[in-house]
């Protein structure tokens, strides 16, 4: 969800991880937090206001952990019988809130299914989607409510029509409004675009221009603000458009905090809340299809940068195969000729034993360089992989030791962070290393370049972690880091800054990580950060 081409990495939805106690005291204070902080203008004698940011809370729970819906009933149950002054009967509030929670399992279920890992990347199909499973969840849920509040003998028949489609805007601006904000700040990725975004200074030029509008139009008379309402799309537009699904997310967010604020300081009737709040539905999915649309269109430009540069890459390749074929199998034959030579001489002279463990690492050089430049002009030419299960910690540890003798000449500490036990990982052994040795030599020599070496010691540490159904590799440095213009280019082939380099070390790293099913990006931030997915499917060997 963000300007930053999406290469999205498993959320980390902010209440996993712990163990189910905690989880669930955090989840009851935030959820009764909100609760508190939107109870405004509800319908006398109910729960049901036209905001409700809880509800996001609620539905976000039970997508990453579906069996906690007793913890979502008790928690709605609490929050209309301690929350307000009106109190309901005992028995239409426990049936009720359970119908409400039928309705939030329901809706979490749906984005569950229908969307799984795409609304981490927040594609345009999966805003479509989600704003379609949103409205149609809310008002599932507003119908149940208001349902079992007749059946209870809460409510009239005849008052079921404005219940639903009161409750259906509330639980819709919550969902449409709040459920992103949880998943950016789930997100790594998306976290890291939104400090780079609070970085820029036309972040803040919009969020004063949203500011300015929204405090001018509830200057004007309460019948007159329904129609200057629009100018609010203005400066939604602009975050959508500069950048991204992130944008659009945060600057919603930003208009239904001023709105809120306006409503507790103004004089309003609960019937103009609520359409003021339909109003801010529109707003908010007009932003949030909008700056989807922003970043296919920046990932689908970064595709076409890409496809050309790594077409050049192959004929490059296939070219250097053929020019160091000759010369690598005669460095080969050499080194053999030499270690025959070296077993003739007395095996008790230790000239000739150090000459034989010379030449025997010569000649293993010289097949590995051979295996690589066949490897990857196989690769350029047919996009082969040769998969294999492999353990991924053994691999990173061979990625150090290769860089180990570099890293101590810059004065750089190189080393292995945390690393779990993984499951073995499919891949193209000599291709994944092929990126993690170039990803390892980049922050090493960014480490070592550091403007400012004396502040903090010069670092790298590579680490893996488990997310769902993937494994990501990170490798940090200490180094400067990247601004997010420079998460955006770095893949691009004009972007080395190395004397000598050809800047297209990382994007065909990002090729082959992406030809194992996988992602490579940047993120933006102190220190520089490069992370890559591989996924933990089983199967076969194979050359695809």
């Amino acid at each position: 969800m963000s300007a930053v081409p999406p290469h999205p990495v498993a959320a980390r939805p902010l209440l996993t991880g712990r163990d189910p106690l905690s989880r669930n005291v955090l989840f009851f204070l935030g959820y009764l937090l909100l609760a508190w902080i939107s109870y405004d203008y509800p319908i006398r004698g109910l729960y049901i206001t036209p905001w409700n940011p809880h509800a996001a809370l609620a539905v976000g729970l039970l997508v990453v952990h579906p069996r906690s819906w007793p913890v979502v009933w008790v928690a709605i149950a609490l929050t209309d019988a301690f929350i307000g002054v009106e109190r309901m009967p005992f028995g239409a509030l426990v049936v009720s809130s359970a119908a409400l929670a039928i309705g939030y399992a329901a809706t979490a279920a749906a984005l569950r299914r229908w969307l799984g890992g795409e609304a981490v990347a927040m594609g345009r199909r999966a805003a479509m989607l989600f704003l379609a499973v949103a409205a149609i969840g809310a008002l599932t849920a507003a119908s149940l409510r208001a349902a079992a509040l007749w059946a209870m003998g809460a409510v009239p028949f005849s008052q079921l029509p404005a219940l639903i489609h009161r409750g259906s805007i509330g639980d819709g601006v919550g969902l449409i409004v709040t459920l992103p904000v949880l998943v950016v700040l789930s997100s790594t990725r998306h976290r890291a675009a939104t400090h780079a975004m609070l970085r820029s200074s036309k972040w803040w030029l919009i969020a004063f221009v949203t500011a300015a509008a929204v405090f001018g139009v509830f200057q004007q008379e309460p019948l007159d603000q329904f129609k200057w309402f629009y100018v609010l799309f203005l400066p939604v537009v602009w975050a959508s458009t500069r950048f991204g699904a992130v944008g659009a997310v945060w600057s919603a967010a930003l208009v239904q905090a001023l709105l809120i604020i306006e409503v507790q300081t103004g004089q309003y009737q609960p019937v103009t809340v609520f359409e003021l709040q339909a109003l801010m539905l529109a707003l908010t999915c007009t932003g949030t299809l909008l700056g989807t649309i922003v970043d296919e269109r920046l990932a689908a430009e970064e595709a076409l940068r890409s496809s050309l540069r790594l077409a050049a890459a192959g004929d490059m390749a296939a070219a250097l195969a053929h020019e160091l074929n000759q010369p690598l199998t005669a460095l080969s034959t050499y080194a053999r000729v030499s270690q025959m030579l070296a077993r003739r001489l007395p095996q008790d002279d230790a000239a000739a034993q150090g000459i034989l463990d010379v030449t025997d690492k010569l000649a293993g050089e010289a097949a590995r360089a051979g295996d690589i430049v066949n490897r990857l002009r196989r690769f350029f030419r047919e996009r082969s992989t040769e998969l294999q299960p492999t353990e991924l910690r053994e691999l990173l540890a061979d990625a150090i030791a290769s860089q180990a003798r570099r890293a101590e000449e810059l004065q750089v500490r190189l080393g292995l962070g945390d690393v779990p036990e993984l499951p073995p990982v499919w891949i193209d052994r000599v291709q994944i290393a092929v990126v993690l040795r170039n990803l390892v030599a980049n922050a090493i020599e960014a480490a070592a370049d550091r403007p400012d070496p004396g502040e903090r010691p010069t670092s790298v540490t590579v680490s893996a972690e488990l997310q769902r159904d993937a494994v990501l590799v990170s490798v940090v440095d200490s180094g400067s880091g990247l601004s997010a213009e420079q998460a955006r280019e770095v893949f691009d082939g004009t972007a080395s800054s190395k004397p000598g380099g050809m800047g297209i070390g990382l994007s065909i790293s990002r090729a082959i990580v992406e030809a194992h099913g996988g992602r490579l990006w940047g993120e933006p931030g102190e220190g520089g950060t490069f992370r890559f997915t591989l996924p933990t499917g089983t199967g076969e060997a194979h050359d695809e």
